[in-house]
């Protein structure tokens, strides 16, 4: 019994490591508690945070200066919050299985697909961004002359250069966050439409052993929330007000710098956003399939089952949050983005007035 024992806690560690090295490098530091490569990430972030600060001498316009501040802000946010998580690391650690280890049930092949699509897609992602940044960075350097230092824009494209994959490193930690969440709600989706496709008759333990999946994908959320909040609350502080003023900025002074900074922001944003609000959608699309399974059975208790599933379900109070104040969820989104774009479109008249 030690022996099977020993076994399934080395499986278990080899199935976490091979997972840490394809879900990026911080996931991958935090889990082998590799301290170097934290301690190089952070410092990337923290240098690049100083450079736009320094930056500051030479840029002529308000807009450059206050995307300076803002990026600055940001850089300088991520790596303190990257120091923080690695002072907790084992907590990490243990909600990256959270659910695997209370269910029991590991991905399908599905399921890894998905992971290796939205992965993808992040890849392509980060290279856009890296060149449109990097572009971007030449752009506004171009104009400059250095007499003493004539090789400093390109000392400068290199720092830069380097704080955008340390930003991007820090991002892709955060989606992979996401995507785990994910994968918790679309398990106990599979193992709902498993019970409508069965020809078995329905019984309550069916619908507990269900419900008790949901419980489990909703407290993995929870956990993660409470780990994630403070990154949460100042990426979207600072990423919203970013976005906005950039988008504000290339309607009023439309320019090729201005359009490229307002598209790459707008990226940034809608990115990370639609993987924050795709766990609350995930945990309400279910409702249809469980309201389904009332049809599967006559029994009074079993159906009341089936009805307290549903009141959680339809609750839809389940995703990541705003420092606990509210959920962000796609209504949430739809009626910022709509505010922050009647803003923006209204700005030049009021510049002119």
């Amino acid at each position: 019994m030690l022996k099977e024992s020993l076994n399934k806690m080395n499986t278990s560690n080899e199935n976490e490591l091979n997972r840490a090295s394809k879900a990026g490098i911080i996931t991958w530091a935090l889990l082998t508690d590799r301290k170097f490569v934290i301690l190089i990430i952070t410092f990337g972030l923290a240098l690049d945070g100083s450079t736009c600060f320094k930056d500051l001498y030479f840029v002529p316009d308000t807009y450059q200066t206050t995307r300076l501040v803002l990026v600055s802000i940001r850089q300088w946010t991520c790596a303190f919050l990257l120091v923080l998580f690695y002072v907790r690391r084992k907590k990490y650690s243990d909600l990256i299985i959270h659910f695997e280890r209370k269910t029991k049930i590991e991905l399908s092949p599905a399921l890894v697909d998905y992971l290796n699509k939205n992965r993808f897609i992040f890849q392509i992602f980060t290279l856009t961004h890296c060149c449109a940044c990097i572009l971007v960075v030449s752009v506004a350097w171009y104009n400059f002359s250095f007499a003493l230092l004539p090789y400093f824009p390109y000392i400068f494209i290199g720092l830069a250069t380097i704080g955008i994959l340390c930003f991007l490193v820090f991002l892709r930690f955060f989606i992979e966050a996401c995507l785990y969440i994910h994968t918790c709600f679309m398990r106990v989706e599979h193992q709902v439409n498993i019970l409508n496709n069965s020809t078995n008759a329905l019984s309550i333990d069916d619908i507990r052993k269900v419900r008790r999946l949901y419980c489990i994908a909703v407290e993995t959320t929870e956990k993660f929330n409470c780990l994630f909040m403070p990154i949460i609350a100042l990426y979207f502080v600072i990423n919203i007000v970013s976005s906005h003023f950039s988008l504000v900025y290339s309607i009023v002074d439309p320019s090729y710098v201005t359009l490229l900074i307002s598209f790459i922001e707008l990226a940034n944003f809608i990115i990370v956003t639609y993987h924050t609000i795709y766990i609350n959608h995930l945990s309400t699309r279910i409702y249809q399939s469980v309201y389904s399974l009332t049809y599967k059975t006559d029994s009074l208790f079993t159906n009341k089952e089936v009805n307290l599933f549903l009141t959680r379900i339809e609750r839809a109070d389940v995703g990541f949050t705003f420092l606990d104040l509210f959920v962000i969820t796609p209504t949430c989104v739809t009626s910022l983005a709509t505010i922050s774009l009647t803003i923006a479109l209204a700005t030049p008249s009021l510049v002119k007035c």
